[in-house]
């Protein structure tokens, strides 16, 4: 089987999940990384199913939206479960929700006022998004992972999604929303610690933390 990822060069769960999956199961893919002048020429030329990233071509054939990406990696790496329809659908929750809480940001994300991008920002930060944080510390319970004993490749999704919150990137959020949730934090400490993802992340963004 051939594989060719196309995504931009930064660790965002819609892709960096799905990358870091593949590598933990040792299966080969090409990674394209694409800057935004290539970009806009494969938005131009209608290749691209949506009109976005990231999409993956297998065999030649090209499958878009980043959680069916994420589903299909997770599969082939050993990361989804395929004999439990409950843990399977669990999976899928949680990066339905992935993308859910990514949706919240759209308004910040267009406008072009300052001030009304940091006073969307405050509120998300203030209100949105714990409500969003609280959700999630529940549904991981008492467990390592969120689903089950095992890792799963919605682990990967939400370690990168509580990295994009907290990693300080964002303006107008605070880098300390993940203090009231420990649940959340031991989480992303753990997977940050799999020497996988270490090695992955440090050979690929040498210079992020």
């Amino acid at each position: 089987m051939k594989l060719r990822f196309i995504y931009f060069n930064f660790p965002f769960w819609r892709a960096e999940a799905s990358r870091i999956a593949l590598h933990m199961g040792g299966i080969p893919f090409e990674d394209v990384r694409p800057n935004r002048q290539e970009f806009q020429a494969m938005k131009a030329s209608g290749e691209l199913p949506y009109g976005q990233l990231p999409v993956l071509d297998v065999d030649g054939v090209r499958i878009a939206q980043s959680v069916a990406i994420a589903r299909f990696c997770g599969k082939q790496a050993g990361m989804y479960p395929v004999d439990d329809d409950v843990a399977a659908a669990r999976v899928d929750e949680l990066l339905d929700t992935a993308t859910q809480i990514t949706a919240v940001f759209g308004p910040s994300m267009r406008t072009k006022d300052v001030e009304e991008r940091m006073r969307l920002r405050t509120r998300l930060s203030e209100v949105t998004l714990p409500k969003w944080l609280g959700f999630l510390e529940q549904r991981l319970g008492d467990g390592p992972y969120f689903v089950g004993e095992q890792l799963t490749i919605a682990d990967l999704v939400m370690w990168r999604v509580m990295g994009w919150l907290s990693g300080g990137a964002l303006d107008g959020i605070s880098p300390d929303l993940l203090d009231g949730f420990p649940g959340l934090s031991a989480h992303l400490d753990r997977i940050d610690a799999l020497e996988p993802v270490r090695s992955w992340m440090a050979s690929h963004y040498p210079d992020r933390s």
